[in-house]
């Protein structure tokens, strides 16, 4: 794979203004580098008192950690979070910030059993609305790191760790990716307005939302923009393929074909709770602008052209002889189709998506492509499910077979 560094092509260039934020009011907004707000105690929750005074953490690593008892991902991090504070008591203090109420919080609190067994007792600031206008935000979880009075850091969560909290009181000053969920236009390259049209791809843009793969008339320019930012080259390359051939299956590892020198700069394989470290480390954005309309297919087909000319590579589907599981037969309704009792599936497809889903088989292939419902009770093992499927004439057997690949290819890796 080619370095990224910036690959930016343009044509015929004339200059145009820049669009404002209009979607969210960011006017209290506090940025990095800016004073933290002085504020008046805030009410809160599992503390020694019924309100906080965030200055009293001036001379502390102050973490504000925006939560909700909806985010999955934000209980999950809990106990991570509970153990850095048990630990590094007198360099931290983290504070839990929810728009939730008092009433909400204290049930989930005596009643979730992960939040009971790890002891969680994070002072919680709740029915929060000034906070969140200070730093607003789309996507929680949502960090603020603050130091000495100033804003030091806004990030995900993967990169709260107990070295970057120690560098920060030690330093007095830490570099991270910074989290920004809005669009800010000023990012974007807007002096192309007239012009045939651009094509730009860059490393990972610090300070943009991740987004998907997009494509329409773009109002700023009047051209027709396709972009993704800040994704996995991985993640990039199916969401451009599913516009142009559409999986009937789940892009399961045995699926993927690496020939490649280092393919953990494609896709992440590290361990949970370091998949934003890892993206602003490997992640891509790109942009393209044109003046001609094209259906989505044609567009993505020019796209993938995009990417295997900048990033060196050539990403295609082929087929590969592999162990799989193969559903075979032709479908026949049993006779008392009526009176099973079972989970129902639209077809052999489902079922095969099914197996995919549940784990532990190789692929499946399905040969049947019935589009007829199966009703199948609970099973347990292959055997139980082969007993099932022969009242419907079918069968699933392991066996080699050519399956559907996505081969990532660098040149000269072969």
């Amino acid at each position: 794979m080619k370095k990224i560094i910036t690959y930016i092509i343009l044509w015929n260039v004339v200059g145009v203004g820049y669009a404002q934020q209009k979607q969210v009011d960011l006017s209290k907004q506090v940025r990095v580098g800016e004073a933290m707000p002085t504020l008046d105690p805030q009410q809160v929750l599992f503390y020694n008192q019924n309100h906080i005074n965030l200055g009293d953490y001036r001379e502390k690593v102050l973490i504000l950690d925006f939560f909700d008892t909806y985010c999955s991902s934000c209980i999950a991090s809990l106990p991570k979070l509970q153990k850095l504070q048990n630990e590094m008591g007198d360099q931290l203090q983290i504070v839990m910030v929810t728009w939730q109420d008092r009433e909400t919080i204290e049930k989930f609190w005596s009643s979730n059993k992960f939040v009971m067994e790890h002891k969680i007792h994070l002072p919680m600031i709740y029915s929060d609305s000034l906070l969140r206008k200070y730093f607003p935000h789309r996507v929680i979880s949502h960090v603020v790191w603050g130091y000495q009075g100033s804003v030091q850091a806004i990030t995900q969560p993967d990169f709260v760790t107990g070295d970057r909290i120690i560098q920060l009181y030690r330093d007095g000053n830490i570099k991270l990716p910074l989290k920004y969920d809005f669009e800010d236009n000023r990012k974007q390259n807007a002096n192309i307005q007239n012009s045939k049209g651009s094509v730009s791809l860059t490393g990972f843009q610090e300070g943009r939302p991740t987004t998907s793969y997009a494509y329409g008339l773009d109002s700023l320019t009047g051209m027709y923009k396709t972009s993704f930012y800040n994704m996995p080259i991985f993640g990039a390359y199916t969401a451009v393929w599913s516009k142009i051939k559409k999986p009937e299956f789940i892009m399961k590892p045995e699926r993927i074909v690496w020939e490649v020198r280092d393919s953990s700069l494609y896709k992440n394989f590290g361990p949970q709770g370091a998949g934003q470290i890892w993206l602003s480390q490997h992640g891509i954005c790109y942009e393209r602008y044109d003046q001609v309309a094209r259906s989505e297919k044609e567009q993505a087909e020019i796209v993938l052209q995009d990417l295997n000319s900048l990033l060196g590579v050539n990403v295609y589907w082929s087929t590969k002889k592999m162990p799989t599981l193969v559903i075979e037969g032709k479908y026949r309704k049993p006779q008392d189709f009526e009176s099973i009792k079972g989970q129902m599936m639209e077809g052999t497809s489902v079922l095969a998506f099914s197996l995919d889903m549940a784990g532990g088989y190789p692929p499946v292939v399905d040969e049947v492509n019935s589009k007829e419902f199966l009703v199948l009770p609970r099973y347990k093992t292959l055997a139980d499910l082969n007993q099932l499927l022969k009242s419907y004439n079918l069968r699933i057997i392991e066996k080699k077979a050519d399956l559907e690949v996505l081969i990532f290819q660098e040149s000269g890796s072969r």
